[in-house]
């Protein structure tokens, strides 16, 4: 009796684990794709795709995307992305560049229910012109979520990348609905930009390893935030060891969100 008594009360604690991270599963990537340019030096779309293809993700945060640029031959990246995925697709660009135009894309297998482009400030005597690109999605269940792709500026001063972490939290002021933030934010984990991330995103690539460069990583600059605190269970969270496609390692972080 006493066994059977101990095998209930593990059974129905089991349970009671299992349904506090019900929820909605979501599978997000983050990818700094370099345009599409291999670590031979070559334009390789295709590998780009076969990378997320093999990794099956609902919603992907690129940094790096040319659109039409004369050193990718006039390309559509995301469109050719979309047609090898299925995916939705939404382009944010920072700069025209190049006869087109650079920045970052999302794709999503949610419908997209609105989308803009966030101009980031770039002050920096050898800064470029850097943006985050929003979309809001709709999830099964038709509730909201919104995600983000952001690419923060490169340079060692973190002048920059302060403010426009600031103007990016202040997004968050603008809607309840929860919001992923993905991204290379070329800052390190112990950093104060990273830091001051955290006290309003959870970060779900925590426990993660170095990111680039991708064929022998040194650096954590990739990264999955939450906001929500409370609303989110990590159920995995990776970086793909990837080493020819671009010089970033993807990131993946399999998620519930209740």
């Amino acid at each position: 009796m006493q066994r059977i008594i101990l095998y209930l009360i593990f059974s129905v604690g089991a349970l009671t684990a299992k349904a506090q991270v019900q929820g909605q599963v979501i599978k997000v990537m983050t990818y700094n794709i370099h345009h599409a340019e291999n670590m031979s030096g070559k334009l390789d779309i295709q590998g780009i795709a076969t990378v997320i293809l093999a990794t099956n993700p609902d919603l992907v945060a690129l940094q790096e995307v040319d659109s039409a640029t004369n050193r990718i031959g006039n390309a559509d990246i995301l469109k050719e992305l979309a047609d090898a995925t299925g995916m939705y697709i939404y382009f944010g660009k920072a700069m025209d560049f190049d006869g087109g135009g650079y920045g970052n894309g999302i794709l999503s297998r949610y419908p997209i229910q609105s989308a803009y482009t966030l101009a980031l400030p770039s002050k920096g005597k050898d800064g470029e012109p850097r943006s985050a690109a929003v979309v809001t999605v709709q999830l099964p269940g038709d509730s909201l979520l919104r995600f983000a792709s952001a690419h923060l500026d490169h340079l060692e001063d973190p002048t920059d990348r302060l403010a426009q972490i600031q103007l990016v939290l202040g997004q968050l002021q603008r809607s309840t609905v929860p919001m992923i933030l993905a991204g290379d934010l070329n800052a390190l984990p112990a950093s104060k930009e990273i830091t001051q991330l955290k006290a309003h995103f959870s970060d779900a690539t925590e426990k993660l390893g170095p990111t680039w460069p991708s064929d022998k990583p040194t650096q954590k600059l990739d990264y999955i935030l939450l906001s929500g605190k409370g609303r989110w269970h990590v159920s995995k969270a990776e970086v793909v060891e990837e080493t020819v496609a671009s010089d970033h390692r993807p990131v993946i972080a399999e998620l519930l969100i209740k």
